[in-house]
């Protein structure tokens, strides 16, 4: 074979290659599993991730990899800190067999002790305080553990599907939502049901109680009708809506009237709770963003999604 025929070769086997890269298919090969949820530590010198590989642990802002754990279950789904910042809660498991929660000291990251009675992932995690955590799972229940007991303190049952979301007010009621559209309000003591609120046409993906809020607690939820609707989850009321043009995946509070959106088409969108509406969009990753997270001090805020991809934004 001449040096003709071979350079040709050469050429038409890398426009092959760039047309199969562009396309999305020569990706595969070097592709990172989806990062699914994001935290900043209490300091906010840290970002730490979790995705299917484990957990990763950023320097801020500038995104060194500095520590990096193996995942001990089937797929990480979850971070949380403990309301002193001394410990960090991961949740995962293998999708229709278990769901476990795991216990880890901060910033040492040594491992505790894991939590486990689930039939299915744990996707969400809410602190009431500083011993007790909530553990929201696609089994379609969400268990109170005791962290001195390392044992299940309640559990509530009602979703009629996978629960999705969940987090803690102010006032000590869980607030949880899931696949079967609904946002529910539980009594932690009893256990019992105390709201179910309907309003949602399609699974819900995240929920978020503003931490700014001086009167009812107030909380958002994000769907896959692609609407972010805003309760005052302890009288039932649904107090307004407003619709992207995008689907959101995952949502966090700015201040008392506005909140970040990670959404299907790697945007972020800046709502506006006071006058209902999207004041900002701002291009964040390729595919979609499954995880946004607020910066505790600096006013920066970080999106993550497919292909392991991690994006610090300046608002």
């Amino acid at each position: 074979m001449n040096n003709q025929i071979q350079c040709r070769l050469v050429q038409y086997a890398f426009c092959i290659f760039m047309l199969l890269w562009l396309s999305g298919v020569g990706t595969l090969v070097a592709q990172e599993p989806p990062i699914t949820d994001l935290v900043f530590s209490p300091d906010g010198k840290s970002l730490i991730s979790c995705s299917q590989r484990g957990i990763r642990i950023y320097s801020w802002p500038h995104l060194k990899l500095q520590k990096e754990k193996i995942a001990l279950t089937g797929n990480l789904h979850c971070l949380a800190f403990s309301p002193d910042g001394t410990l960090l809660a991961v949740g995962g498991g293998n999708p229709s067999d278990d769901g476990s929660v795991a216990i880890y000291k901060w910033p040492s990251c040594e491992s505790q002790f894991s939590l486990s009675s689930n039939d299915d992932s744990v996707v969400s995690l809410g602190w009431r305080n500083k011993t007790q955590l909530v553990a929201a799972s696609l089994d379609r229940s969400l268990i109170l553990w005791d962290l001195k007991t390392q044992n299940a303190v309640q559990t509530f049952l009602g979703h009629s599907r996978g629960v999705t979301a969940a987090c803690v007010l102010k006032s000590g009621e869980i607030v949880s939502a899931g696949h079967d559209h609904s946002v529910r309000v539980w009594d932690t003591e009893s256990g019992e049901l105390i709201r179910n609120m309907n309003q949602h046409s399609k699974p819900i993906h995240a929920i978020s109680a503003c931490p700014y809020s001086t009167g009812r607690p107030l909380v958002a939820t994000a769907a896959a009708d692609r609407s972010i609707r805003f309760w005052q989850p302890t009288i039932g009321r649904m107090m307004r809506y407003v619709r992207l043009e995008s689907e959101p995946l995952d949502i966090a509070w700015i201040d008392k009237s506005k909140m970040v959106a990670s959404c299907t088409d790697g945007q972020v969108r800046v709502v506006d709770f006071e006058n209902v509406l999207v004041s900002r969009k701002i291009p964040a990753i390729q595919a979609w963003a499954y995880a946004i997270s607020v910066h505790p001090s600096d006013g920066s805020i970080a999106v993550a999604g497919s292909n392991g991809q991690i994006q610090r934004i300046e608002l």
